[in-house]
């Protein structure tokens, strides 16, 4: 991608730039062009190495161990390459392949994006051992940094700042605590949407001129999650002797009753079909919530990395353990002692904040709530991040959430415009000038159908699968302890 984007834009010009491939069609002569040719061969053998893998595991032929190291020293070499084209151009102006550059000219995200795909290269092909033995450490280690910068690469990019904002971040929070209660616990929630609900609410509750009260996000984070969680427990009370199939249908009325509620204005507190408006934002000094949707996305990642600490220590302890057996096996559990009452209720009451914590967070960030934005579309895209990244894996519910959230909350929202482009006159695709008035919103749930039909045919685990449901796929769940495969997980 970053070879066809540009890298260079004007703040005016609407994304519109010179690319690499631009450059080197122009026939350019000097220092820069030469390091773009030899930038596009370090591109195109990392490109084109999966292939070899491919190849390699068809003809059951391994490559080479010079191969990792060949591929290693592309992405060093792509790596600085890249940031010495980028001085030439921008810092001393050498030569015009990216058209004229002045001081208003912004560096686009595309020069990033190439940075952070070489860093990742030399990373696999550098550790490769090490990345497979540490998936889940490697993964944060090459997730983090990127989440962090993501508002300095895109900061030209004030609309892709609110979908990370908006979405991204939210779903990923909705992600990891569903993963609580379906992946640790294994009871299937298809209301998950109530409980973000009730979080939205109690922020516009507290937080509005509706019912005269103002109070700080800070503390309404704390009052969603410990609302949501005891209407957590509520629901978790009334379904303590359902499994499966009846638990799932309990929780959906669950899940469409509360959307009711609000529409109805339950008790006047909800303002009915409009919902509650003018929700306050943070502002404290210069720092202004309302105006860079980027406080907000450094605010609900770092929730979101207080979230994993908290989820991966609980995993591991006597409670974790005890939600895998309930998980495994309801009566052998209560056989071994383990008080399945609390157990489940604990699950439902946890898994139930953390949606309160992403829901006074969303109404805070959107000003507004309704009872449109809670229903049952919502559950089923966040069940379908974590069927998408793993059920119980952690990592692999975050990769899963970023997955689903870019393709139907980014890409398919700007699919009409990218075909507009690319299927105008002079363009690629100008024997397709029906391409532009496609509406692709309209396939969101096709999209969901598809991953999914594709995750349970090829990987049924997953993208990320846990240690110990790859076990139970593979191999077979009686071929190990189920207390060394969870130790190991």
């Amino acid at each position: 991608m970053g070879w066809l984007l540009p890298w260079f834009v004007e703040p005016t010009s609407s994304g519109i730039g010179f690319s690499p491939q631009d450059a080197v069609l122009s026939a350019p002569m000097g220092p820069g062009a030469f390091l773009l040719y030899v930038l596009a061969v370090t591109m195109l053998l990392l490109v084109l190495s999966p292939l070899a893998e491919i190849a390699a595991r068809i003809t059951k032929r391994p490559l080479p161990l010079i191969a990792d190291r060949v591929r290693l020293v592309a992405a060093v070499v792509g790596f600085v390459l890249t940031l010495v084209v980028w001085f030439l151009i921008r810092v001393l102006n050498e030569e015009p392949l990216f058209g004229p550059i002045d001081s208003h000219t912004v560096t686009d995200s595309a020069v990033w994006l190439t940075l952070y795909g070489y860093a990742i290269a030399a990373l696999v092909y550098g550790a490769r051992r090490w990345v497979v033995a540490r998936g889940n450490v490697a993964f944060g280690a090459a997730a983090i940094p990127f989440g962090v910068l993501l508002p300095f690469m895109f900061h030209q990019a004030p609309d892709f700042l609110l979908w990370a904002a908006s979405s991204l971040a939210i779903y990923m929070l909705l992600a990891l605590g569903l993963n609580v209660v379906v992946g640790f616990a294994g009871l299937l929630d298809l209301g998950y949407a109530a409980f973000f609900a009730i979080g939205a609410y109690a922020c516009a509750s507290f937080a509005s001129p509706t019912h005269h009260i103002h109070l700080s996000l800070w503390l309404l984070i704390f009052i969603g999650a410990g609302v949501a969680s005891v209407f957590g427990a509520i629901l978790g009370a009334p379904t303590l002797r359902l499994r499966g199939d009846y638990l799932a249908i309990v929780t959906l009325g669950f899940g469409e009753i509360i959307p009711d509620l609000a529409t109805n204005n339950v008790f006047g507190l909800t303002g009915g079909p409009n919902g509650l408006s003018s929700i306050d934002q943070p502002r404290y000094g210069p720092v202004n919530f309302g105006t860079n949707p980027q406080w907000f996305y450094w605010s609900v990642l770092a929730i979101s990395v207080i979230v994993v600490i908290f989820l991966r220590n609980i995993e591991r302890s006597r409670v974790g353990r005890a939600w895998v057996a309930l998980r495994e096996d309801e009566i052998a559990a209560a056989a071994t002692g383990i008080n399945t009452t609390t157990t489940k209720l604990l699950a439902f009451a946890m898994g139930a904040s953390v949606a309160g914590v992403a829901g006074a967070f969303y109404g805070s960030l959107v000003t507004i709530v309704s009872p449109d934005d809670f229903s049952f579309a919502v559950s089923v895209a966040v069940i379908s991040m974590i069927v998408l990244g793993g059920i119980g894996n952690i990592v692999g519910v975050i990769l899963g959430s970023s997955v689903l959230t870019l393709s139907i909350f980014w890409i398919l929202p700007h699919m009409n415009e990218w075909s507009m482009t690319v299927s105008a006159p002079g363009k690629p695709l100008e024997f397709l000038p029906g391409l532009a008035t496609v509406n692709f919103t309209q396939y969101t749930y096709m999209v969901y159908g598809i991953a999914l039909i594709l995750m349970m045919l090829f990987r049924p685990g997953g993208l990320l699968p846990s240690r110990a449901r790859r076990v139970e796929l593979e191999a077979g769940i009686e071929s190990e302890s189920l207390a060394a495969v969870q130790g190991r997980a």
